[in-house]
């Protein structure tokens, strides 16, 4: 009798590992459980595959386990064991989903080449932070309540229940499971070929509508679940790719805009360009507004995670006394986007110096170095007009793996970095003393932004004195999640209405605040308040990516409750500007900033790849019939943004998820089929451009040929 007992809590066990952990799988897939993810609609369908999906790979691996092990105990302990491990992999999956917001997939392990020390000890704490005051602990219910029958069970008995089942009852249940999932592969194709067929979503849309386990397990084999995009799409001939890019195309005499359907041009007049554009007579060129900073030097300065709603708080806002009087000086995109995806950082750069969209799915720059990718860029066209290009950054060669991608995917003529700042004498041990007066110090791992704001003036000084053009590309290190390492120190004075209001990742990341206005002053006014801004240099800033704050406190910030689509817009929302200095001043009181050349204010949606476009545009670079897709960022021409992690995208009038267009800001808006498939279907071809190392070539000259 008690031998039956116990076999009826074994078989309740077994089924109680089944049960528990098909259903933990929601703590990825459902928004309700997960804010950090971004669903598609869930459907019928959908959900009876993926249960189907999960359990037949269950199934199999629990049948494998039981021919090895005959006895109840010990068949128990494998499944407690095998539930802590599932539950765990959930867990790492769902942190992964905090900083990302996308489902993990194996191409994402790239980011582990990236050298992290820095920053991994504020990471640990956040992850820690995450399993209570997130109460991501309940993704381990299923072991927790595993552990409890285990132990309450009378383990004598399960000890001597010995279970002897004919192999061909194991090897049937094992085929029924290889049949479950082919069918369940099959019906995956078959809706993501129906929804929404773009690699960066290939993962989300899986793990929801095929399973958690089987996809990973896929992955682990090879299967990418991805399908041929150039196939899809149907463009079985050279003219057929032809047209399609030409479509998009806005490297054109004249174009038809899908939004306002308007006739534009590659060239820009003043009628179209925006209305309080100020061009200074000494720039000028009659009507036209292409090639007005030709023969300019060129500074493109990457922000490091700063967020658009710094300048709507209040309180942050005027903390940003010297941007906002440099704004004043200077052509403001106030209604612009990042476009990055699994690369964050490294995906911004490819986005503004190539003018294309990342995959999303995966870092590009880390597959450069297998694949070759033959790109235009910025900087070698730049390097036609026998321009001296550099990067510099802070931080380790070897990070995003740019030692290999500067000089053979972008084309820069040199790239310093922090092995080099360390050979010419900077001690990271020692900091950076960025007030000699006040004997203030910067410690951080990497180089502070201050040096590197002196050392832009330092080369690009000498470079004038050389007679050389130049196009520098500084890159900022802070603030970076988890926004440690702040020169002012974790402050609680300086926010006090919000002291434990937020959180205080959110706190540490307001509070850098200041030090976003003392690094971007001091790309033009050093530590003796004497002006070291570049003459006959335009300053183009532009902001990779935002804070990734998802915690619930921008209600806080902006004092009102914002839905999950307004939250996710306002963190996509960055901050960009071009400034085109002069040799007359302005006063501020403490300081002067030269007065701006080019000034105004951009409040159409624009995004990283229309600074490209602006680039090429406004400098008349050597571009002949190459495409571009992106618009130019003084024109009145409307166009979408799109993140391309997330797939969200932004137009003029509404903000809404591709992975399901319902999902929308306002609540109330409606997005046309029309829209809808206008921009999937540039984004597919987007994807299929950078899908091989000479794609873009191949695609410039069919263009050439059947276009001119």
């Amino acid at each position: 009798m008690k031998n039956r007992n116990q076999s009826q809590i074994y078989f309740f066990y077994v089924g109680a590992f089944f049960l528990l952990n098909i259903l933990n799988t929601y703590m990825l897939t459902v928004q309700g459980l997960n804010r950090y993810i971004a669903p598609f609609k869930h459907t019928f369908l959908g959900e009876i595959n993926a249960i189907l999906g999960n359990f037949s790979i269950l199934l199999a691996i629990v049948l494998v386990a039981f021919i090895l092990i005959r006895k109840a105990k010990g068949r128990m302990l494998f499944l407690l064991l095998f539930t802590l491990f599932l539950n765990g992999f959930i867990f790492l999956m769902s942190i992964f989903n905090l900083y990302f917001g996308t489902a993990f997939s194996i191409e994402s392990l790239s980011l582990l080449r990236n050298p992290s020390d820095a920053l991994a000890h504020g990471t640990y704490q956040q992850v820690l932070l995450e399993l209570f005051t997130y109460w991501r602990i309940v993704i381990f219910l299923p072991t927790i309540a595993l552990l409890v029958f285990y132990l309450t069970s009378n383990l004598k008995e399960m000890k001597i229940i010995y279970f002897h089942v004919p192999l061909k009852a194991y090897l049937s249940g094992f085929l029924s499971s290889i049949l479950i999932i082919f069918v369940a592969v099959f019906s995956y194709y078959q809706q993501f070929k129906a929804t929404l067929p773009i690699y960066a979503v290939r993962s989300t849309f899986a793990v929801q509508n095929l399973g958690v386990y089987p996809y990973y397990f896929g992955e682990i084999f090879g299967n990418s679940f991805s399908i041929d995009m150039q196939s899809f799409l149907e463009l079985d001939s050279d003219e057929d790719l032809a047209a399609a890019y030409q479509y998009y195309n806005k490297n054109q005499a004249a174009y038809l805009n899908f939004f306002d359907q308007n006739i534009y041009s590659n060239q820009l007049n003043l009628d179209q360009a925006v209305d309080n554009l100020y061009v200074d007579p000494s720039i000028a060129l009659g009507s036209g507004l292409n090639g007005i900073l030709e023969d300019r030097n060129l500074v493109v300065i990457h922000i490091e995670s700063m967020n658009h709603f710094l300048f709507e708080n209040q309180y942050t806002n005027e903390r940003l006394s010297f941007i906002n009087n440099l704004f004043e000086q200077s052509f403001v995109f106030s209604n612009f986007y990042n476009n990055v995806g699994m690369g964050v950082s490294s995906d911004a750069e490819l986005a503004v110096l190539s003018g294309l969209y990342p995959v999303g799915d995966r870092i590009l720059y880390w597959e450069d170095e297998n694949t070759n990718y033959d790109l235009n860029t910025l900087v070698k066209y730049f390097n036609l007009e026998e321009y001296y290009t550099e990067a510099i950054h802070g931080d380790y060669k070897t990070f995003y793996n740019r030692e290999y991608v500067y000089p053979n995917m972008m084309g820069f003529d040199d790239f310093y970095s922090l092995e080099d700042f360390i050979s010419d004498g900077y001690v990271i041990e020692q900091g950076f003393e960025y007030d000699t007066e006040n004997n203030l110090v910067h410690h951080n791992p990497w180089v502070s932004d201050y040096f590197l704001a002196d050392t832009v003036s330092q080369k690009g000084n000498a470079y004038l004195s050389a007679n050389t053009p130049f196009m520098l590309f500084p890159i900022m290190m802070m603030p970076h999640t988890p926004f440690d390492y702040d020169p002012n120190g974790e402050r609680t004075d300086v926010y006090p209405q919000y002291v434990n209001e937020i959180q205080n990742l959110t706190l540490k990341y307001l509070n850098y605040t200041d030090y976003y206005d003392d690094t971007l002053k001091r790309f033009f006014i050093d530590e003796e308040n004497q002006d070291q801004t570049l003459d006959n240099t335009v300053y183009l800033f532009y902001s990779d990516h935002g804070s990734g704050l998802k915690n619930g406190d921008l209600n806080t910030l902006f004092d009102r409750d914002l839905s999950i689509m307004e939250s996710r817009q306002i963190l996509q929302q960055t901050v960009s500007f071009l400034y085109v200095p002069g040799n007359s001043y302005v006063d501020y009181g403490d300081y002067q900033i030269r007065k701006g050349l080019l000034t105004g204010e951009q409040n159409l949606v624009r995004s990283e790849v229309d600074l490209y476009r602006t680039i090429i545009d406004l400098f008349n670079l050597p571009i002949g019939s190459d495409p571009y897709f992106g618009v130019n960022g003084l024109s009145k021409e409307p166009t979408f943004a799109m993140s391309n992690r997330l797939m969200d995208v932004v137009t003029d009038d509404i903000f809404y998820s591709m992975r399901n267009s319902e999902k929308t800001f306002p609540e109330n808006g409606v997005v046309s089929q029309e829209l809808y498939d206008y921009i999937v279907r540039s984004k597919m071809l987007s994807d299929l451009m950078i899908s091989n190392a000479t794609m873009q070539n191949q695609i410039d000259e069919l263009i050439k040929e059947f276009y001119g």
